[in-house]
């Protein structure tokens, strides 16, 4: 399958394909470790590489067992999933994408997880959203230029949701960086190929 451009353009290999032209998703760690789960073949869409989730959780470590979890531009929600299967306590999916959204709930109940998925754009739902999370993954469009989207108002306001020890997991192209107008901090950043993870904190959080 192609990148599509939403995700940018990514140098690791892509998923592996079945002989029915779609692909798969590997869970890395956990009780769900090995499982894969079927991803729609829809163009483009693919979950995060295993050596890119292996890293990030890595990372994350003690932060993961019994967080509350946030995944958004969910695609395949392969991070969330990857957050349950290590031990997160919920997760909530936005994908806006119906046919992606109605792929993430077949691979939930697969894992006979009965968690929400919206259907709403990440805009419109952050500026009503109350509720807080220890981890927010974020992997937006990234197809833009670094200074398009450090300017970029989708997430505006993000920083409500986080708790107060939480990171929020993001993913972008590596010349992007975080608006100075949102107050949050840069805590751990690594680049492959050619996406970056940052992990942004709030200003006071250890």
């Amino acid at each position: 399958m192609k990148p599509k451009p939403s995700k940018g353009h990514r140098e690791e290999s892509p998923p592996c394909h079945s002989r029915r032209g779609g692909g798969f998703l590997r869970i890395t760690a956990g009780i769900h470790r090995s499982r894969r789960l079927a991803v729609p073949p829809l163009p483009g869409l693919r979950p995060a590489q295993d050596r890119v989730r292996a890293a990030v959780f890595s990372a994350l470590g003690a932060l993961v067992p019994q967080a509350r979890i946030l995944d958004l531009f969910a695609g395949t929600g392969a991070y969330g999933i990857e957050a349950l299967s290590r031990g997160a306590q919920s997760a909530l999916f936005l994908e806006q994408n119906a046919r992606t959204a109605a792929g993430l709930r077949e691979n939930l109940a697969t894992l006979n997880y009965d968690l929400p998925v919206l259907t709403i754009p990440v805009e419109n739902w952050l500026p009503q959203a109350t509720d807080q999370y220890d981890l927010i993954f974020l992997d937006p469009p990234y197809d833009q230029t670094g200074a398009e989207l450090s300017r970029w108002k989708l997430v505006e306001g993000i920083e409500r949701l986080l708790a107060p020890a939480g990171r929020i997991i993001w993913e972008h192209h590596p010349s992007s960086v975080w608006s100075a107008l949102v107050p949050l901090r840069e805590v751990w950043r690594r680049t492959y190929g050619r996406s970056s993870v940052t992990f942004l904190a709030a200003p006071d959080a250890r």
